[in-house]
């Protein structure tokens, strides 16, 4: 049953999203800060925790696990927002201040009128969480269009409406709060994720593509507007008359939704704002706001071509996501509608967004400049120590992601990587809490690990500093890792549930009669029992702190990735191991399905043979990367 739940899912987000082609945290609250919580926001066709289709594929991590979950047990107070999919920025933006603060969404009187819907739409009936004010600001994280959202969100709270508060006067009616402005000083930083910020050749290229895939999922989504369905894929469209009318059937409802051209032939949707020109009109209203911390990373699956000019797509990248690519790669020496060039540096991209848009938002003359004309970016090398600033974008080195890869991918990416790219995000916000800047403690420009015997050069090195930034390991009082000492199986469970995020304060008591309920490691054991992850030497005995093998651990690693839903990939030639015939046949699928992976490779020998010695004991450094890799 969890199989097929997990299948259906994996069907629907492939048609919702990719068919477009179109450390752990203190427990001590140093600072006010360390109260802010985390409001991430989806991008074009994606969805939120209120989604009935997150438990099953949340958005933001998809097939590595819930990300928000994760976050939150590592001390992140996260939330996945949920506003339209197909909806433009300015409603977006509306309908996530009326979920912040649990109220109706006003989209504007003068707005409305001019895009010719109602004004108002859903009714939140509480917040995302409670308190959101001055004193308890927020981190905004958005994904794709989620980044347009989230700039013009910030724009309307700091700066407000002066046309909206006229026409709302005007009328007779109540202002929305958000169109007063004068509430900049409730966000602390805006974080954008492959975001278009200048729009995306994706729309100039694949135009006839976009056309038919939105209108399809215009379609699904209106079609399930009228059922209990409507909350696995909910539109937010009622201002624009796409739900069911008090004296309609659901045969009139179909038929006067589905024939409608009111939203998608207009200029008030994502696809709209994506193109080039209305993008850069966006940037001109928006301005950059000096009390806000900006940081911006996009995803490059790209590279040139050995035989053009052109760019294209990884091996790795999403194979719908390939054509797509492929064309944006060789779409330059254009000009849009409004006159604006494409030259070759729009090339690279991550199969939906070109990356010199993802760096920082540009106006019509196309440059990042703050109000008083001086430039609003700078770029961080993400080695160097560095002290970010307020009020410009701080860009981060690009990321080898394609563009579903960077919040989890439909089974392109691994648990630790998508963990581990939003924690460095996360601390590179944490790391400015109190002190205007990163510092020397900022876990993420270390250059080198506290461990006085891992050195740099040493080739676990950078397995073992991703496992200790997630929060997975930690050295010895010593000042020591020791990373050829052993792992007990106790221990190597552990460091998989940390991965994992899961909260274990469900599993009181554990099943195998040699693991007491007070260990530390009971709750971690039953919970990989209870998932299949583990079996023990039999039915009542775990063995607990006997050293793990390797092929032990292998065998565990892949019953985790089944478990998680991580599909593993067959990327590298198998290798037959010259000790093959040593490894038990019970793990023996599991070490040839980590080798085709690329995670384990086994010693090589003096005539280039490889052997696996599945009987060893797996030492520490092995299992971070293992763990890294998976």
């Amino acid at each position: 049953m969890k199989k097929s739940k997990r299948l259906l899912s994996l069907m629907l987000a492939v048609l919702l999203l990719c068919s477009l082609m179109p450390v752990a945290a203190s427990a001590e609250k140093a600072n006010p800060e360390d109260d802010y919580p985390f409001v991430f926001v989806h991008g074009l066709m994606g969805w939120g925790d209120r989604s009935m289709l997150d438990p099953i594929m949340p958005y933001w991590g998809m097939t590595t696990g819930n990300l928000m979950k994760y976050l939150t047990t590592k001390g992140y107070e996260s939330y996945a927002a949920q506003v339209g999919p197909l909806s433009g920025a300015w409603d977006r933006a509306c309908e996530l201040y009326a979920q912040l603060t649990g109220t109706t969404v006003d989209y504007g009187a003068a707005h409305s009128a001019a895009k010719g819907h109602d004004r108002y739409g859903i009714t939140y009936d509480k917040p995302l969480f409670e308190g959101w004010s001055a004193q308890k600001k927020i981190n905004l994280i958005g994904h794709s269009f989620g980044g347009a959202t989230t700039r013009l969100f910030l724009e309307l709270l700091a700066n407000g409406s002066a046309e909206e508060v006229a026409a709302a006067k005007a009328a007779g009616t109540k202002v929305s709060p958000l169109f007063e402005g004068d509430k900049g000083d409730w966000v602390y930083s805006l974080t954008a994720v492959a975001a278009p910020h200048n729009g995306t050749t994706f729309i100039e290229t694949c135009d006839i593509s976009t056309k038919v895939v939105t209108d399809f999922i215009y379609n699904v989504g209106a079609s399930l507007g009228f059922t209990k369905l409507k909350g696995v894929y909910d539109l937010q469209l009622e201002h624009f008359g796409v739900y069911r009318k008090s004296d309609e059937t659901d045969l009139q409802y179909l038929i006067r939704v589905l024939n409608s051209s009111d939203f998608m032939s207009h200029n008030d949707n994502a696809i709209y704002d994506l193109t080039i020109d209305n993008a850069l009109k966006i940037n001109d209203g928006i301005e950059m706001q000096d009390n806000v911390y900006y940081f911006s990373v996009c995803g490059d699956a790209t590279h040139p071509s050995a035989v053009s000019d052109n760019e294209i797509p990884n091996a790795n990248m999403f194979i719908l996501m390939k054509p797509f690519a492929a064309m944006m790669g060789k779409y330059y020496d254009k000009y849009t509608a409004g006159g604006v060039y494409i030259d070759k540096t729009w090339l690279p991209n991550d199969g939906m967004v070109n990356v010199v848009s993802g760096l920082y938002p540009v106006n019509s003359d196309l440059k990042c400049v703050k109000s008083d004309g001086s430039q609003a970016f700078v770029v961080c090398d993400g080695y160097n120590k560095q002290d970010y600033a307020k009020g410009i974008w701080n860009v981060l080195p690009t990321q080898p992601y394609d563009h579903l890869s960077i919040v989890g991918g439909i089974l392109s990416n691994t648990v630790s990587n998508t963990r581990h790219l939003y924690m460095e995000l996360i601390n590179r916000v944490t790391s400015t809490y109190g002190k205007g800047g990163s510092t020397a403690d900022d876990p993420i420009n270390e250059t080198t690990l506290p461990f006085t015997d891992v050195a740099r050069d040493r080739w676990s090195y950078d397995y073992i500093l991703k496992m200790y930034q997630l929060g997975i390991v930690n050295g010895n009082p010593d000042g020591t890792f020791k990373p050829e000492g052993n792992l007990t199986r106790a221990q190597f469970v552990k460091m998989i549930a940390c991965l994992d995020g899961v909260d274990t304060s469900a599993y009181t008591k554990c099943r195998f009669t040699d693991v007491s309920d007070k260990s530390y490691a009971a709750p971690y054991i039953e919970w990989a029992a209870n998932n299949g992850i583990v079996k023990g030497v039999n039915a009542t005995t775990f063995l607990p702190d006997d050293n793990i093998t390797r092929e032990q651990m292998a065998t565990i690693l892949c019953r985790y990735a089944e478990y998680a839903g991580i599909k593993l990939s067959e990327d590298v030639p198998a290798v037959t191991f010259t000790d093959s015939a040593q490894i038990s046949d019970y793990a023996a699928p599991s070490v040839a399905a980590l080798q085709r992976a690329g995670i384990i490779s086994g010693a090589q020998n003096a005539d280039g043979s490889y052997s696996y010695y599945p009987a060893a004991f797996a030492t520490r450094e092995q299992a971070c990367k293992v763990l890294s890799l998976i």
